[in-house]
């Protein structure tokens, strides 16, 4: 009997989720999340999201970052994932994506700005760019911490996003919601420059955000 079926089902889940929802192809970005204070789930290294399959999901030593009852090797982004759980009790979740109009605005180094007011409500405002690491290291984990406030979410300069949730379900929506706004955002800006949401219109949302997420929390 396996005693982490249900987490390596939910990370499985959600994986197909976001490759369905066109955010990676192959076996490009990883989604986690956390079991409990000691361990996480995570997507495997190098394995395509058509022939993934739930046995496939690595379990890891928050502390440690050993695989433990695994059959595979966790992601490459394993640091990532790492830094953002042990420097956030709250966060349940984490989806890194290439999201096409998102990977677009990050090898622009351009924050995705509130432009609509459901972005706003999902986002919670600007969605700021980390600064550039190479994949794979701490460095990407800590440019990371360092620019997601009070947001869920992060532009990762020439390389995708960061989104991250109470459970994987919230950290795919923002995930969705963020590919959704840039978008529209990367489609204006070739016609024109876009009309930003008036300072008021932003307070709005962002009050209708912390009312479902409470008040300061990036979740």
């Amino acid at each position: 009997m396996d005693r982490f079926l249900e987490a390596r089902h939910d990370v499985f889940h959600h994986a197909r989720k976001m490759w369905e929802a066109g955010l990676v192809v192959g076996s490009s970005g990883n989604v986690s999340c956390r079991i409990d204070e000691a361990r996480i789930a995570i997507t495997p290294t190098s394995v395509p999201y058509d022939v993934l399959t739930v046995e496939e999901i690595v379990i890891v030593e928050i502390e440690s970052g050993a695989a433990i009852e695994s059959i595979r090797q966790p992601s490459y982004e394993l640091p990532l994932h790492l830094i953002v759980y042990r420097s956030h009790a709250d966060v349940g979740g984490v989806v890194h994506t290439h999201a096409p109009f998102v990977t677009t605005l990050s090898v622009l180094r351009r924050p995705l700005p509130p432009l609509l007011d459901e972005m706003v409500v999902s986002l919670g405002g600007t969605i700021e760019v980390a600064d550039y690491a190479f994949t794979g290291t701490d460095a990407v984990g800590i440019n990371v911490l360092r620019m997601l406030g009070d947001k869920p979410g992060v532009i990762l300069a020439n390389h995708g996003n960061v989104c991250i949730g109470r459970d994987l379900a919230h950290a795919l929506h923002v995930a969705i919601a963020m590919e959704a706004g840039a978008r529209v955002y990367v489609q204006a800006l070739q016609i024109g420059e876009p009309v930003l949401l008036p300072e008021q219109s932003v307070a709005a949302g962002r009050k209708m955000y912390e009312q479902r997420n409470g008040r300061g929390s990036r979740l």
